[in-house]
């Protein structure tokens, strides 16, 4: 059988592996923090924010924006339909009520034409996501969060290294959440981060990671109930090698997004998103959706793709439809998506010759026997 066609995967070069070895030879005693420090300072650096916590993983770092922020039970959170379900989950932690809203057909983030009817007196905060390689329209979420005396989180895991206009995405906001999970474009196994330019907000996470840990009144006393969401020493080692290559892992993941661009233009059964206008995409993943010219289902391709070993996943389940949650307000584009969208393998061993394959696997599949 060819190779495997993976839906996303690393690029690790000796850079990772020399961080890695340093951190399991050196990263112990007066030194247990060092990778972890460096990461910080250098996401920091690099986005553009103040202050940054590193997490075991991007939920925990949702989690703690959600407790930093001081949301509680019977506040409501307007949250984006069409995402992971960690999304959703850092709302009901804390015992928020998610008030989800439908998608940009064309972006898969929030539209914001649809956020101001969902306020109410309970809405507290906006939850937002940056979908696949695609920014948000902050400039109007911000507008609305001001007019409506509304706090901002950015939910930003998979767009590391992303943009809106002129600014790193995750600084926007009053807390950005990023993920350094194996599929996304920088990795850590597992890894999240939290940033901000709020000291307050920082000051407020950062206990609330540590155990709500407070030394001042005795040692290891815990004032409140705290998590232990502390990244390991040897997993930011990892991470920090991936963000100093950051941009390099942008370009890869450009070309993979330009082939399928290529190889798939002229196919009338599957539109390709776009990146849009606004947005200074890190390519991570490429999305799109069968159009109701295809004369094969959408479940059904994926499952002959699989047969060829090409891992192609469909589009996340609407949230508002899962069973924990409620529907307030229809979202018939989350739900096209759910059931018409696909992500296509953009793991960073992929060739163009990969992508090509996969390409004329899709049109045959679709179309009838057609090759590129």
């Amino acid at each position: 059988m060819r190779k495997k066609i993976a839906l996303a995967g690393p690029d690790i070069t000796q850079k990772e592996i020399d961080y890695v070895t340093d951190a399991v030879k050196n990263g112990w005693y007066e030194t247990y923090d060092m990778h972890i420090k460096k990461l910080e300072k250098t996401f920091t650096d690099y986005v553009g924010a103040k202050y940054a916590i590193a997490t075991y993983c991007g939920t925990h770092a949702l989690h703690l924006a959600t407790l930093a922020l001081g949301l509680k039970a019977d506040d409501e959170v307007i949250v984006t339909d069409q995402s992971y379900i960690a999304t959703a989950q850092a709302v009901s932690y804390v015992g928020a009520r998610c008030v989800f809203v439908d998608i940009d057909p064309d972006t898969l983030c929030i539209n914001p034409a649809l956020i101001e009817k969902a306020v109410t007196e309970k809405t507290k905060a906006i939850m937002l996501v940056h979908f696949a390689g695609m920014a948000a329209d902050m400039d109007a979420i911000m507008r609305l969060a001001s007019k409506y005396n509304l706090k901002v989180i950015e939910d930003a895991c998979q767009l590391v290294g992303g943009k809106y206009k002129d600014r790193y995405v995750g600084t926007i906001g009053d807390a950005g959440v990023f993920s350094f999970q194996g599929a996304k474009i920088a990795v850590g196994g597992e890894g999240g981060m939290f940033v901000t330019n709020d000291q307050e907000l920082y000051k407020r996470a950062l206990h609330y990671g540590t155990f709500c840990r407070n030394d001042k009144i005795s040692y290891l006393w815990s004032d409140d109930i705290g998590y232990n969401y502390r990244i390991s020493n040897v997993t930011a080692a990892l991470i920090l090698a991936q963000i100093e290559r950051i941009d390099e892992l942008i370009g890869k993941k450009k070309n993979i997004y330009d082939w399928y661009h290529k190889y798939l233009s002229n196919c009338k059964s599957v539109k390709l998103l776009k990146i849009n206008q606004e947005c200074q995409s890190n390519y991570a993943y490429v999305t799109g959706y069968i159009t109701d010219e295809t004369k094969i289902s959408r479940d059904e391709l994926i499952k002959k793709l699989l047969e060829l070993n090409i891992h192609v996943r469909p589009g996340y389940p609407s949230m508002s439809a899962m069973p924990n949650y409620e529907r307030r307000f229809d979202v018939p584009f989350s739900e096209k998506y759910w059931k018409k969208g696909l992500v296509f393998p953009t793991a960073l061993n992929l060739t163009e010759e990969d992508i090509k394959y996969v390409c004329t696997e899709v049109i045959k599949l679709i179309e009838g026997e057609h090759t590129l």
